[in-house]
Parts: C-alpha cells; structure tokens; sequence
C-alpha cells in the first residue's frame, strides 16, 4: 500500500495571551450553544418549574464552591476571584429575572435562562468597552452552568496532557477543568489578554493564543501543533527539527524560572544603582504574599477589588481594616491605595445614564469627584487606616491640574472632619495616575501639586494611540514601542525629576523582562508589577549595568517605528544578555 504523504508544516498568526510553549495534537471542543424551544406550560405547573430551576441553581453554588476548593484553598488565587463572581451572579437580579419569566410567562426554565441570556447580550453589543464584554462571558459562562445541571453534563472529550484543545471561546470555568488533565496548550478565536479565560490560563501556566480564524479549515482533530505563546503563533504539523527546537526553548524557561531567589527585597544593576521592585495587588488580600515576593511594599492596590457586587461598596470600617493590614504587611515600604478606578455601574449609581463607552466616560477621578459620596467615604479611610502607617493616594485617569485641586480640597475637608470628631488619622502622600495624553502634556503643572507620579503604562498606550488592546482587528496598532509612547515616558521622568518627585511605572511595560532595561536606561527607578513578574525582572536587573542601559535609551530615541525599536532592542539582548532572559522571550514579539 503506498504511504500517505506528509501534511506540509503552516504558520498562522496568532495574539498571545499566555506565555509558554505547548505541543501537541488537535482536540476540537464542540458544541458552543445550547438550543431549547420554548414550551408552554400549564399554569399550576409553572410553580414546580420554578422550584426546579432553584434546585438547579442550589446545585450550581455548590459545584462552584468544589471547584473553587479543588484547585486551591488560597483566597489570592484567581479562581476564587473568578468563581466567586460566578456565585454572585448566582444570587444576583439574573435570576430572579430568570424566575420571573418562568413564573409570569409559564414557560420552560430552560427557555427562559435563554431569553435572560439574549437580553444581556443585546446589552453587551450596545456597548464597545471590554469590562462589560468580559462580564457577559461570565454570565454566559453561569447560563451553561445551569442548563448543564438541568439537562445533564457535557461529554465533550477534554483531552490529555498531549492535546491541545481548540474552540471559538472558552469559558472560565471551562479553563479550570481542562488545567486538571494539564493540556499542552489552547488555541481559540476569541479572548484578550484582560479576559477571565486568559487570566486563568496565565495561572495554571497553560500556553494559549487566540485570534486564530476559521478554526475548522485551519486546524483537523488530530493534526500535530506547536503553541506558540511567546511570539503568537500555531505551527501546524511542525518538522521533527521544530519541534526539537521548541522542546528545548521551553526545558531552559522551566529550568531557569527554579533557579531564581527573590527572598532579598534589595535589587540593584551590576554597577550598584538600586531599583525599587513593589508588587501590584489586585485582590483584596493580596498583601498576604508580599512577605516572600521580594517586593518593596505594594506601589500599587487597586481598592476596586473590594467591591464583590456592584452597588455593594464597603463601609468605612470595612475599608479602614483592609487598608490597614495592606499596609502593616508593607511595613516600612509602605501601600499606594489607588482610589476606585471604575464606573458608574460598579458602584451602584443606577440614576445615571448607561455610558456608550465606558471607558472614555463618567469613571475614575471623574465619577469620584461628580458624585463624591463614596469618594469621601474611601478618603476618610485612607486617612484613618494611616495612622501610625505607611499609606499614600494615588488619582486614577487625571487629565490636568484642575481634578487634583478639587481632590486635595476634598481631602483637607475630610481631615478636619475626623479631626473635629476626635477620630485618629496620619499623614498621606498624593499621588497622580498618568495615563491620559492630557496628562502627560501638563505632568510639570501636576507634578507641582502632587508628592509622587504614577505612570499606567496600559492605559496610556491604549489612549495614547487609540487603539483598544482586546480587539482583535487592531491588535497591530497597540504597539507599547511606539515611539510616542517612549516620548511620553520621558516627558513623565522629566517632570517627576525636574519636581524632585519619585515615578513609580505601572502596567505591562513595568512586568516585562523585555521593556525593563529600556526603562531603566530611561531614568526609571521604581517599577510596580505582579507578584509572577518580580522573579524574572530582578534576575535581570542583577545582570545588567546602567551604563548599557543609557546607551541603549539613547539609541532607542532616535527611531521612528515600533519595528525599529524592537530589533535593536532585542539585537542587543541577544548579543549582550542573552542568558538573563527566560528562553524564548527575547524572540518574541513585543510592540
């Protein structure tokens, strides 16, 4: 019989959403809705639909609560996070919605979970921001839940620890049971970097890309695959020598990861210039890893994460304890509190218009200085929670001087409240976020106003270049090397330095290996990111003298494309530090 020959080996582009390489073969995950007509049901029976649509919500809670438990009891892990969103719109309107339907139309429950579904997905499409695009996934996710429970569990082969699994989305709670069988990778057409889905597959370390299109004519159940987390990229029925290769990047990366110390919070280059490494904290205990993180305290607590429902703010007492152990944690490094960087719908302000596009609309400093309740309220407990600690503030999205002013006022106001109340408090340091173009072109006026600045680098490149970094069909023009975005770095340094101001920067830049020695040899000192960034970051920094860095910086300056800056920049990593770099980052795309 004459053998069958060779599929020839492809490359597809692809968004990297979670670093990593993963090779195996094709497992497709089907069945993406499910399909229920609606059944008319006599009156006096629509009462035990009802009871049985609770009963399947009852038994939802708990296989969340099991799941949440099984992959780990830590309250800093992202599931608990995720999952207990899920819960929470397990006892939210959703389903007192769902319920209402079932009760007032007598109709089937799982028709009416649909109909509930659809209206939120109207909702969902009226709006271009990515927070609500992400929370209707998490819905959806909970709708699949539910019909699961009613109509029995999915059979859906999940694979093994050779497959990579393959769909148009996943769901959150898809991710946690495929991380069980520990496949090689994902590959899926929709997902950001900020989804729920790639956090979690970030988590549990499984390399995933998505933006891949036309999944069936790319890819066949069985096919041989290479994910390529790193670059963004799927190579379909690699060559043996590929996959060697790839094998071997990714053998170094482990390798080298286990073999880092971060138990010492000093972190200077070799010529002996101190760079101070703080930790990011996005939940609400997240100072409870900061001992071991070898972080200088936490540049960065977004208070937005003690909101677990929307409309449901915490008291000041509340936020008077969490504050507080944020900060005895930090000890002498200190906390910077950024005050609530949402918008109207998270905080509860159902009198407000629904905003077109969130992000550019009422939010952040914004919404804290239009309807001040909840904003004074977080001041005081700022104030109150520093006393005899460490804790700054931090204005989230300032666009000029003006909203400092009217803060600072706001702040003095509530200082002379508390004391004329006889209420202890301490001393606070303000502080601006800079991540607005408006920000940047005015930071020597706010720089005089405030004791330090902050520099969101993600939010600044999104707005910077107007280029929304979760769509997909822009993914090219969210470029962080752009020289604009240099421009506007050293414009921020300037002014903090000429102000005699410390600048701490924020964001994706700050927690890549590949943008740090830019940053420092831009004039950075302090650099802010997540707790898995520092291990990596501090390893580098140690191996590298400040003298290069300038060199560097001053070369990067005289370039006009992103392209430009990332091949010299990545031409001298390859040639100067090679072996600081985690294998395969240094090849990966960057801009």
């Amino acid at each position: 019989m004459e053998q069958a020959a060779r599929k020839p080996e492809r490359h597809f582009p692809a968004i990297a959403v979670s670093h990593g390489i993963g090779i195996g073969h094709v497992v497709f995950l089907h069945g993406d809705k499910w399909q229920f007509p609606r059944r008319d049901l006599a009156v006096d029976t629509a009462e035990s639909e009802s009871i049985r649509f609770r009963a399947a919500v009852d038994e939802a809670l708990k296989q969340l609560q099991i799941v949440a438990a099984d992959v780990d009891a830590d309250p800093l892990h992202p599931v608990t996070g995720i999952f207990g969103v899920h819960q929470l719109i397990l006892e939210s309107s959703f389903i007192e919605r769902i319920d209402a339907i079932i009760r007032e139309q007598s109709v089937n429950a799982e028709w009416a979970i649909l109909e509930v579904l659809r209206e939120h997905r109207a909702r969902q499409e009226a709006a271009d921001d990515q927070y609500f695009k992400d929370k209707y996934i998490d819905i959806e996710d909970v709708a699949n839940r539910l019909l699961t429970v009613l109509n029995g569990p999915d059979e859906t082969e999940r694979g093994d620890s050779n497959a990579v699994i393959v769909a148009r989305d996943l769901q959150p709670s898809a991710i946690v049971e495929l991380a069980k069988s520990n496949p090689a990778g994902i590959i899926t057409t929709s997902g950001g970097w900020t989804s729920h889905t790639s956090i979690l597959a970030r988590e549990f370390k499984l390399p995933m890309v998505s933006g891949i299109r036309d999944l069936e004519n790319v890819l066949s159940d069985g096919d041989s695959v290479i994910v390529d987390g790193f670059n963004g990229e799927i190579i379909v029925n690699p060559e043996r020598e590929v996959i060697n290769d790839f094998r071997l990047i990714d053998k170094e990366r482990i390798t080298q990861q286990s073999d880092v110390d971060t138990g010492s919070n000093s972190c200077t280059t070799l010529d002996g210039t101190e760079i101070a490494i703080r930790m990011n904290a996005d939940l609400p205990d997240a100072y409870l890893v900061l001992k071991d993180s070898g972080a200088r305290g936490i540049g960065l607590y977004r208070s937005e994460s003690l909101i677990k429902r929307p409309g449901e703010i915490p008291s000041e007492d509340a936020q008077v304890t969490a504050y507080r152990k944020a900060a005895e944690a930090a000890g002498e490094f200190g906390v910077k509190i950024r005050t609530f960087d949402t918008g109207t719908d998270q905080l509860g302000f159902d009198e407000l218009a629904v905003e077109q596009n969130p992000s550019l609309g009422l939010r952040s400093i914004r919404l804290s200085l239009s309807v001040t309740t909840h904003f004074r309220t977080q001041i005081r407990a700022i104030l109150r929670a520093a006393a005899g600690l460490k804790i700054d503030i931090v204005l989230p999205m300032i666009s000029g001087v003006n909203e400092i002013v009217r803060s600072k006022a706001i702040i003095e106001e509530e200082r002379s409240k508390l004391a004329a109340d006889d209420l202890p408090f301490g001393d606070t340091r303000l502080g601006a976020m800079i991540e607005v173009p408006s920000a940047v072109l005015t930071a020597r006026e706010i720089a005089s106003k405030v004791d330090f600045l902050c520099l969101g680098t993600n939010d600044l490149v999104q707005y910077l270049l107007a280029v929304d970094r979760d769509n997909d069909s822009v993914a090219d023009w969210y470029q962080t090397l752009h020289p604009a975005v240099i421009r506007a770095v050293i414009e921020v340094l300037s002014a903090a330095d000429d102000a005699g101001l410390p600048a701490t920067v924020c964001g994706e830049m700050a927690g890549s290996a590949f943008y740090v020695p830019l940053l420092i040899g831009l004039g950075v000192r302090e650099l802010s990111m997540n707790v898995n960034s520092i291990k990596p970051v501090k390893r580098l920094i140690s191996g590298i003298s400040l003298n290069d860095l300038a060199e560097l910086a001053e070369t990067v300056k005289t370039l006009e494309t992103a392209e430009e800056i990332e091949g010299v920049l990545r031409a001298h990593y390859l040639q100067n530090w090679h072996d600081l770099f985690p294998p395969g980052l240094i090849e990966a795309k960057h801009r």
